[in-house]
């Protein structure tokens, strides 16, 4: 799923289109609470914030939780109900009808604050289905495990075996946030350990919807992002042999997506690029992808070229 988007930092405040914020819940009114990561590698940093409409002091006790029911009127109603008399709260969630009048799955982060833990969950519902109460009639199983979106707001993205040094720059304080006409007012606290931020500084929007964040990094003012589409065979080093041509030419590839269109046979490679040290211009780049793409063996072409404006 490609959801991100590019802004740029005005004053001290970040736009959220609706493509990023809808899905996040983080839209008009929502509260947002932040952290702040800055990220260091031979002698290079960078900074992330990381918004949740979760506080810290609840990731503890959210679960995330899936029902499998049959597709009917009352199924819905029927799991809601049971969680509700448990005093377990619905955050988050989706469900969808997976065949139409057979079965559906309800995806959901649930907080087990004032029942106890998912173990005690799960085998309460075991066990009622094993009397065969009514109420559950309509729900086949329910899976459930403790969630990780802890794991993405507290360290960050780099992994504990990486070569990238990882800090987190707490806030000072735990005061959310709010989104006002779709605008991120970024902290004060957090602005202040920014020590080389710009007014209009390119910065990359990422949302994570299994961990129900959104990603702000900041880009170097000199960025310049090209989105290059192409189609290539659906076997390997495929994606090799174009990621290596644009490695030769000194450009630095800030997302890669790629599609299977037929199994085996063609498949899509949709990159954004940073241009900036590519000594070429940007007709001319195009111009000497066409001609690489042409000499490949197999069926490649170039889809697409599009300088993106933001």
């Amino acid at each position: 799923m490609r959801l991100w988007d590019f802004g740029r930092l005005q004053g001290n405040k970040v736009k959220i289109s609706d493509k990023l914020g809808g899905p996040l819940g983080l839209v008009d009114g929502s509260q947002v609470f932040s952290t702040v990561f800055r990220y260091s590698y031979n002698g290079s940093k960078s900074y992330e914030i990381v918004l949740s409409t979760f506080g810290p002091e609840n990731y503890r006790t959210i679960c995330q939780a899936t029902f499998y029911m049959l597709d009917a009127p009352g199924a819905c109603a029927s799991i809601s109900r049971f969680l509700g008399e448990r005093n377990i709260d619905i955050l988050n969630s989706v469900s969808l009808s997976m065949i139409s009048d057979v079965c559906m799955v309800w995806k959901m982060l649930v907080d087990l604050s004032y029942y106890g833990d998912e173990e005690d969950l799960k085998a309460e519902f075991e066990r009622l289905k094993v009397e065969g109460i009514p109420q559950l009639e309509k729900v086949d199983a329910l899976e459930i495990e403790p969630s990780r979106i802890s794991d993405r707001y507290t360290k960050g993205v780099a992994p504990a075996s990486s070569s990238v040094r990882t800090k987190v720059v707490r806030k000072l304080t735990k005061t959310p946030s709010r989104i006002k006409d779709g605008w991120y007012e970024i902290p004060q606290d957090h602005l202040e350990m920014f020590d080389d931020l710009r007014e209009n500084q390119p910065l990359m929007m990422v949302g994570d919807t299994d961990s129900w964040v959104l990603s702000i990094t900041f880009l170097k003012p000199e960025t310049e992002l090209v989105e290059i589409g192409f189609v290539i065979p659906d076997r390997p080093g495929a994606i090799n042999e174009i990621t290596e041509e644009l490695a030769r030419l000194n450009i630095n590839l800030v997302s890669v997506y790629t599609k299977v269109l037929v199994y085996y046979e063609r498949m899509t490679l949709v990159v954004v690029s940073d241009i900036s040290r590519c000594p070429m211009e940007l007709e001319d780049l195009k111009s000497s992808l066409e001609s690489y793409i042409s000499s490949l063996r197999g069926s490649y072409e170039l889809s697409s070229f599009a300088k993106i404006d933001f």
